[in-house]
């Protein structure tokens, strides 16, 4: 045993990758159960396998951390109770007002089984474990990255929308299949539900917390922003087979995967520069990946012309402006500094 958790002390990212995809890919199968077949009783394995990302990044922190248990089970179990219940209440406001579901006792049953993973990666933010805490700890706490997260609210969004105006513009180009609400409070309430069950469901606990929050830093502490974002994207992308097949995506395609990687990469760039901009906050990352997802379903693209160049410019303006081809100073927050084991 300890022969392996020297090996994964050495190769932390590589066992990241490994037991990501050992998770998701593992239990991914339950996605396509429920949505062909409505089998809603594998609606917990589901919820896992989405947070594969996050758990495994626990997984690998807890194995290699060297430092003894710090803190009282009091703060872990109360950040549990109260991520499990804020989780528990938005999964069932997206099911009644955005998928326009019915609740029933067996419908609150599943959601508060199946919100437990979520809960765990929520309150590992407060774990007794040293390495676990130190690098959850951001998703957390909007203290000095408040001016961040509003900007990740909008980053997307607005690329999003200058995308469409983009396309208009075009020779041929088209305006969106779909309109958007009349703007009003109502608008207002479903969209806020949207972000928060991206947000919580997974986009911030479920992906964030592994892809930017543990794999990135220990990228950066070797190679280049650049270079990073290029790595996770090449997993980023696949990662979400389990769930394109389950939907009956075209995944066979080289088609398909062309236009996939068009969007991971730039969203990878982005991610990673905004993260990195703002001291390495898993919060910041997850609000801007949230948001993104948030806008795509209320504003579906017609035409990708404009999307492509509307985020090209802006994914070479970041790269540009931040330099993102070299490497980050040693003592940058968004780096990882393996902290030696303490010895008595």
């Amino acid at each position: 045993m300890s022969g392996l958790i020297d090996w994964t002390r050495r190769h932390q990212v590589v066992a990241f990758f490994a037991i990501t995809f050992a998770i998701t890919w593992g239990l991914g199968f339950s996605w396509a159960a429920i949505i062909r077949r409505h089998q809603f009783l594998l609606l917990p394995l589901a919820f896992v396998a989405t947070c594969g990302p996050g758990l495994a990044g626990i997984l690998v922190a807890a194995a290699v951390n060297a430092r003894p248990l710090r803190g009282p089970r009091k703060t872990f179990w109360t950040a549990f109770v109260v991520g499990w219940l804020v989780s528990v209440l938005v999964c069932l406001a997206n099911s009644r007002f955005i998928q326009h579901r019915p609740l029933s006792a067996q419908t609150v049953g599943l959601f508060t089984v199946a919100a437990l993973p979520v809960a765990f990666v929520i309150a590992s933010a407060h774990s007794r474990i040293p390495e676990v805490r130190d690098y959850l700890r951001s998703l957390t706490r909007p203290r000095g990255v408040r001016g961040w997260v509003l900007l990740g609210l909008v980053l997307f969004p607005a690329l999003h929308l200058i995308s469409i105006l983009v396309n208009q513009l075009l020779p041929g180009g088209s305006t969106p299949s779909a309109t958007i609400p009349d703007p009003g409070l109502a608008l207002a309430g479903l969209v806020a539900v949207k972000f928060l069950y991206q947000f919580f469901f997974f986009n911030a606990t479920g992906e964030e917390t592994g892809w930017r929050g543990f794999a990135l830093p220990r990228l950066q502490s070797r190679t280049s922003p650049l270079i990073a974002a290029l790595i996770i994207a090449l997993f980023w992308a696949p990662w979400h087979l389990f769930l394109w097949r389950a939907t009956g995506s075209p995944v066979s395609s080289a088609r398909f995967w062309l236009y996939q990687y068009s969007l991971h990469v730039p969203s990878s760039l982005f991610l990673v520069w905004i993260f990195n901009r703002a001291g390495g906050s898993i919060l910041v990352a997850g609000t801007t990946h949230a948001a993104a997802n948030t806008v795509m379903a209320f504003v579906p693209l017609n035409g990708m012309r404009g999307l492509y160049l509307t985020w090209g410019a802006a994914t070479l303006a970041v790269i540009l402006i931040d330099k993102m081809w070299r490497r980050l100073p040693y003592d940058h927050p968004a780096a990882y500094k393996p902290i030696p084991a303490v010895t008595v």
